[in-house]
């Protein structure tokens, strides 16, 4: 399977876009919509005054989401799942990486037919960074299994352009605006 243009611009609302580097609530250089060093591999070289425009951020996003999309394609035996399961699955995968994805529970529930309410109960426990629990992961998780039970693509097809502040490297969600990513897909 594939993932959906409205899963892209669904997961690309729950990272934000920034145009410069950023230090994501783990402290993990990142760029664009949630690009790390495992998809961008020269990203600890970058200058955090290094700019992207939205299409090369967009670009470097759908090309690694390639990746993302392979594992769960890799990692599910059902032969037939609905669009925004696979959707979710691949939003799961993204955020936690593919190991984290190819081991975890979610996966294993979905492979042996357990409940959309078992699935989504497993997505949840999803919600640390660093062994701390964040409200942002918890949001995420929420609105991942509100995708998974019920096909809810919440973002509208926007997604929150966002600055990064010059010295901390952390983006200033108050000073975001909302831009259509489908314009950029």
């Amino acid at each position: 399977m594939e993932i959906s243009k409205a899963g892209i611009v669904e997961l690309a609302s729950y990272e934000c876009l920034c145009l410069t580097p950023y230090l994501d609530s783990g402290g993990v250089k990142t760029a664009g919509i949630g690009s790390t060093k495992s998809d961008i591999k020269d990203l600890s070289m970058w200058s955090w005054s290094k700019e992207l425009t939205i299409k090369e951020a967009v670009d470097l996003y759908t090309n690694s989401l390639k990746k993302y999309v392979a594992a769960v394609n890799r990692g599910l035996t059902k032969l037939s799942l609905e669009q925004n399961k696979f959707d979710t699955l691949v939003s799961l995968c993204y955020n936690i990486g593919e190991a984290g994805f190819l081991g975890s529970t979610a996966l294993k529930y979905v492979n042996t037919g357990r409940s959309d309410k078992d699935v989504v109960k497993a997505i949840k426990k999803w919600n640390m960074d660093n062994g701390k629990v964040v409200q942002g992961l918890i949001n995420r998780r929420q609105k991942e299994c509100d995708l998974y039970e019920n096909g809810i693509y919440a973002s509208g097809g926007m997604v929150d352009l966002v600055p990064v502040h010059p010295v901390t490297h952390k983006p200033i969600y108050k000073d975001g605006r909302k831009i259509k990513l489908l314009d950029y897909l």
